[in-house]
Order: C-alpha cells, then structure tokens, then sequence
C-alpha cells in the first residue's frame, strides 16, 4: 500500500510540475500566432509585414516580451536571442527566425508580441506658437534656446551634413550621437545590432541613413534646426531649440533592404537617448512622428507600459497624435441581449496597387466579454461566400472566399486574450483578388467592441475606410479615437496639428496653396479620445504648412524631382558645392517636433520636469482662441487643451523659478538651469550700469558663497560654480542698491 500511495504521489508530482510547466508558456498576440503558422506553412521564416534585423550576417526578428519573476536571460540567449532594453517587466528582444518557436516555450515569459510595422505620420510656426518671443527673451531677462538639453529624433531620412544641424554660425556641429539600427557596423554599448557614430567625421563622411527619404531632416529641423541657410538673416525656418545638442536614432535601411521599424526598435531608441543624456547629466526630450493604428489605444500595450516607464524627471517622450482625422477607420459597437451584432464593409486604400489589395483590422472587446467574427462576400444584393463564425479560441483561422470573377479573398482570423490588458482580442487580415463587397460583421450579447483599420506597406501607412456602402442593415466607421494607440500612452505628450500656414511662394516664384483654412484645426489630424476615455490629443501644434530642412541625398527635392514644387529655399554650401534645401510638409509629423523643441526649451529652465509636469504647464498655458473655442479644463478630443504657447511656457517657469521679496524694488533676474548640478547661470536686465551682490545661502540662512558682479546696461549673464555644495535646496540671493531677490535654487 506505501509502495502504491508514493507512485501516486510521484505520479501526482509529475503531473503538477508538467502542468506549471504549460501554465507558465507564454501568451502569444494574434500577430505572433499569425507568424509561427505562415512560417510553418511556408516553410520559410521569413513572412511579410514583420519587423526583421540583420545581426552579423543572420535574420533575427524584433518583439517586445513581458517577463515575470522566474524569467532567465540566460535561456534567451542559449536561443541565440538578444535582450535589449528592460523597461521594467518588458523587454526589447531579437530572436533568432529559425528558434522563434522554441522561442514561445521558454518559462518565466507571460506575453510574446512580434513587432508589427509603424510608419511616418507625415516658417509661420515659430510665430504661431510664439517661440520667436521666448527665444528672442521679450519681457523676460534673457531668451531661451534649448541649450544644455538633448534632443532626440527617432526617424529616418536624416541628412548628417544639412546646415540645420549646425549651430547658427554653420561653424559648431551640434550632432552628438547617431545610431542607425538598420546598418552593420558596431552596436551602442547593451544592444546587438545597428551602428552607432560617435565620431564627427565618421558622421559626416556617412551623410545619411537613407536617400529615400527627407523625413527625419524635416523633423529635425523643426525641433532643433538652426535655420542656416534657409534665408537672407538666417532665422526665417530656424527650429525651436536651436542650441540643443542632438541624437539621432535612424529607423530605416537603404533601399532594396527595407525590413521596416517596430515599437521594439523605438523602444530601444528611447532608451539609448535617456542613456545618452544621463552620461553628460542633461535632461532630454525625444521626438517620435511615426505610428499606425493597431492596438488596444487604452494605454495598456506593452509599448506604453515600456515607455512608462522609461519616462520620468528629465525624460519626457513627445509624439504625433496621427494624420487619420478624416478616415473612418474606427468602428464602436455596444452590445446587449437584444442587439447582438454588427456589420461594416471594409474597404482597401485607394492608393494601394488594384494586385496588391491588403488591409488589416485589428479588433478589441471588453475584459470579462467575449465577441465573435465572421467576414462574408456580398455582390450588389446577396452573399455569395462566407468565412465560418470564428469566436475566441486562441488560433489562427485561414479562409478563401470566392468571388464573382472566380478570383480569391484570402482572410486570416487571428483570436487571442491579451495577456497585458485581459480583453479579448482579433487580427483580421485581408488580401483581395475580387471586386466584391467584404462584410465583416462582430457579434455578442454584451459589452464593448472596438475595431481600428489601417496597413503597413513600408515605409508608408494605407488606409480604406469602414463604409456602410448602401446596405441598410450595416454601418460605417467614424473618425473618433483616431489616435495611435503609441499616441494613447500615458506618459507621452501626444500631438495633434493645426493649419499655420496654407500658402507658399516656392523656389521657383509659384503660388502654392492648400485647401485648408488657417489657424484651424488640420483636417487630417487624429482625434481622441483613447479607448479608456481619457482625453488625447493633449495639445496641438503647427502641422499643415511648415517649412523646414529636407535631406539633400534625397532626390525628390532636385531640380526636375516630384518634389521641388515644394522646395521654399536652397543654399550652396562654398566648400562642397553642395545644395541643401528647405521644403514644405504636412502632418502631425511636423506638429510634434514644434512642441519637442519647445519641451526642450522647458527643460533647459527646469531640468527636472516630468511628463505630468510638462503637460500641467503646457495645459495652463495654452492658446485658446476662436478657433479652439472655449475649452473645458479637461480638454476635448480635437484641441486637447488648445494650441501650445512657448512663450506661456517659458514665462511660467521664469517666474515660477524665481521667489521674489515683495516688500523691496522687484530685479529682473533668473537662475536656470535650475534644478541643477552645482553650475548654473545667473540672467539679469539691469537699466543702468551697477554692482550686485550674489550670495548662496543654504537653508537655514547660512551663506555658503558669496560674489560680486559689475552689470553693464541692459542684458548680462553670468556662470556660477558652486560644484562643491552637497545636494540640496538652497536660496541665490541677488542684491543691489534698490533691493534683492531670492531664488529658490535646487542642486541636485
């Protein structure tokens, strides 16, 4: 009997340990089932639409993971698989194509998400948002410039030698780090693919990451660009912070070797960024002005939960709201008992090839739901095909519809339960050799369903729309919750764009006009609110109409190019003979580097700021006009809180910085940065030539350094070193013969 009850009992151990084991195997997001059965099916690891790196000569390719306690590095990388960034529980990770099923049964991993491809959300706006008085410092001590911050550029298209990345003598090269993730060469120090410069000539011998592209230069340009050359003073397209020191994070390969970029590699670009200005202690914002529009937009994804948590005091992450504000790409339903289903026609983007018919629909339920799908053919009046009802089991469901040419719809149907947010979850892709209508139709007895259309055919985002196409008994999409779900995260200040300027003269002399109305809001830019009703965009920005550098390696903007009808001005360089040109675009591409240099500007007066502490001053301080209309204090889902307002910013921290005595003649002076690390300069306007008196004193009153200063007549700027004092707050008094200040100042 002993000898029976310890077989049970070892019997009964097996199970258990067999049966954790299973518990513990990861969960796989729709997209990654997707990729191991086309794999398998195909017998060729390489499938389309993914996110693939080239690491010494070998295909890997990129997702995010979530970890758990038990996870071991050390049985990634036996796989062969390289760990990047660890933003808390998530983690950057390229995997080997040939392990990645081997991959999914490593213990210690909950969620698996292999990337899916993002792409780019493609003079006045200076003025428009009143940069060029705080740069000019009107009605402040001194102007502001970005100096001392690190501004970082995720993109692609990136001229290396444009006079924009200068400073604004077009003498002092202001790039400081590049790392193109899609090139060989040596990697930044904790990552294994991409090259990183760090050398200037290396840089400017590169010239560029691309020649497709102008991209990255526009944006560039726009944040931190110094205006060289752009016009006759210099200023005219000169960007917001012009005196930051730039990195660049370079996201796409040269032509012909197109692997696209993924939330992982932005990820990663975050993160190299931060490191970056933490090893020269200075604080950094980072542009990001790609998206698309798959994901659960609540703020949940593994991406924002990255992000989350790679931002903080001094790392602040900006991005494009989204350019879908005119597509019905959203479609909500709110199930009951007696209200089941609903149908909606997807349709393809006009601009996609009529043989290269693709489209994706991504589709999110409520937690504690469940919903299921079907997709059905439909000539002018009936069905002539059908998918089955696919409800959520965690596959991948593969059909073939025939249409009325006898041709084929192929439709995958991918289900899942989001690991990271609970909710139910289908992938739907769509790829049509027929003329007839695609009826895709949800069904449930209760909760939520959203669904977000959109395709990735690199470098480049396609749209259809979900139409109602003359059938009574379906629906059409509508343009709410527009927003990229990269856009839905917390932490990020997202931005959506309004017209500053639809009128051009170009290069040429010609009249160049947009139909859009100036001061409003851009017809294409993304609205909110994200999924969990929380108000998005959080603010607006220059975006239709803004002039800026463009790559000189990319040749649509040559004499005779597609593009020159858009170029404004042109400089030959007199050395090289090179002609490097400034060009207009369009998009919350170009909204959400005009608020990254102003951000940048916000730094440089308060290194410390976080993400909620830059948008409370941002919020507070915007433009509401007759445009915007009266906002309520929450915002609203096209404005966010109104129209950014640099100089609002700017003169809010001044003052806020500065702890004046009331009962004496008030000083029109400030100490920025502030917090900082023991130096830190000292700006005064002073009417008439006269001595003052600088003491640091700490908290107690106890003076701790004392100076002298003469001031001349009108503005005067002075560096303190005070890198012996210990951490902590102290008071810079600033006396002279009509009275004092005394500002609170943070040494960190």
């Amino acid at each position: 009997m002993k000898k029976i009850f310890t077989c049970f009992a070892v019997l009964f151990a097996f199970v258990a340990a067999a049966h954790a084991q299973h518990m513990q195997k990861a969960k796989l997001s729709p997209l990654t089932q997707r990729y191991l059965q086309e794999a398998a099916k195909q017998n060729a690891p390489r499938v389309p639409n993914y996110v693939y790196k080239n690491i010494n000569n070998k295909p890997y390719i990129s997702a995010l993971i979530k970890v758990g306690t038990g996870a071991d590095e050390g049985k990634l990388k036996a796989l062969g698989a390289y760990v990047g960034t660890k933003a808390g529980s998530v983690w950057t990770v390229q995997i080997p194509l040939e392990s990645v099923a081997a991959f999914t049964n490593i213990p210690g991993i909950s969620y698996i998400a292999l990337d899916a491809p993002i792409y780019p959300l493609m003079d006045s706006a200076r003025r428009q948002t009143r940069a060029d008085s705080a740069q000019q410092g009107i009605n402040m001590p001194a102007g502001v410039s970005g100096k001392g911050v690190v501004m970082g550029i995720i993109d692609a298209g990136f001229d290396f030698n444009h006079p924009a990345m200068f400073d604004t003598t077009y003498s002092q090269y202001r790039i400081k780090r590049i790392w193109t993730q899609k090139s060989g060469g040596t990697p930044p120090a904790g990552f294994s693919y991409g090259n990183e410069m760090t050398d200037t000539n290396v840089m400017k011998a590169r010239g560029s990451d691309t020649v497709i592209l102008s991209h990255g230069t526009h944006v560039a340009g726009i944040a931190a660009g110094s205006g060289y050359g752009g016009s006759a003073n210099n200023m005219r397209y000169r960007g917001m912070a012009y005196e930051s020191d730039i990195v660049l994070v370079g996201i796409m390969p040269a032509p012909g070797q197109w692997v696209a970029g993924g939330e992982s590699d932005i990820i990663d670009g975050i993160s190299y960024i931060f490191t970056y200005a933490a090893s020269t202690g200075q604080p950094a914002v980072v542009n990001l002005s790609w998206g698309s529009t798959l994901g659960p937009h609540d703020g949940s994804s593994l991406f924002s939960e990255a992000c989350d948590a790679l931002t903080g005091p001094g790392k602040l992450f900006v991005c494009a709201a989204g350019n879908n504000g005119q597509d019905t790409v959203h479609l909500q339903k709110t199930f009951t008992s007696s209200d089941t289903s609903v149908s909606t026609f997807v349709t393809f983007s006009s601009a996609l090839d009529t043989d290269h018919l693709f489209t994706w629909v991504d589709v999110w339920g409520d937690t504690g739901n469940t919903f299921c799908l079907n997709v059905k053919l439909y000539d002018n009046i009936n069905a002539i095909d059908s998918t089955l009802i696919v409800c959520l089991d965690d596959n991948v469901h593969d059909f073939k519809l025939v249409g009325t040419n006898l041709d084929t719809c192929y439709v995958t149907i991918t289900t899942a339960i989001s690991e990271y947010n609970s909710k139910p979850h289908a992938f739907v892709e769509f790829h049509s050799r027929v003329h007839d209508n695609i009826c895709l139709t949800a069904t449930s007895s209760a909760g939520v369903v959203n669904m977000w259309e959109g395709y990735v055919y690199p470098p480049t985002g396609y749209y259809g729309h979900l139409k109602k196409l003359g059938y009574p008994w379906a629906v059409s999409g509508d343009v709410n919750m527009t927003v990229s779900d990269i856009g839905s995260t917390r932490s990020a200040i997202t931005v959506g764009a309004y017209t500053s300027k639809p009128s051009f003269i170009n290069i040429s002399g010609s009249a160049l006009s947009y139909s859009a109305t100036r001061y409003k809001i851009a017809p294409f830019s993304s609205l909110g609110p994200t999924e969990d009703s929380r108000i998005k965009p959080d603010i607006t920005a220059p975006g239709f109409g803004v002039v800026s550098s463009v790559n000189s390696y990319d040749t649509t903007y040559n004499v005779g190019g597609p593009g020159y009808s858009s170029v404004i001005s042109a400089y030959t360089d007199p050395g090289s003979g090179r002609i490097f040109r400034y060009g207009i675009l369009a998009g919350t591409s170009m909204a959400a580097p005009c608020a990254s240099g102003i951000i940048a500007m916000m730094l440089q007066l308060d290194p410390t700021l976080g993400p909620d502490g830059a948008k409370d001053i941002i919020n507070t301080t915007a433009i509401k006009d007759i445009y915007t209309t009266a906002l309520p204090p929450e915002g609203n889902t096209t404005w966010g809180h109104g129209k950014i307002n640099a100089y609002g910013v700017i003169n809010y921290l001044v003052h806020e910085l500065s702890v004046k005595n009331l009962n004496m003649e008030p000083m029109n002076c400030f100490l920025y940065p502030n917090p900082n690390k023991g130096s830190f300069t000292l700006s005064y306007t002073a009417n008439t030539p006269e001595q003052l008196t600088i003491e640091i004193m700490d908290i107690s009153g106890k003076v701790v350094s004392r100076d002298t200063w003469f001031v001349n007549k009108g503005g005067n700027a002075k560096q303190i070193s005070a890198q012996t004092l210990s951490k902590g707050v102290y008071l810079t008094k600033v006396s002279s013969a009509k009275g004092y200040n005394i500002i609170k100042t943070v040494v960190q």
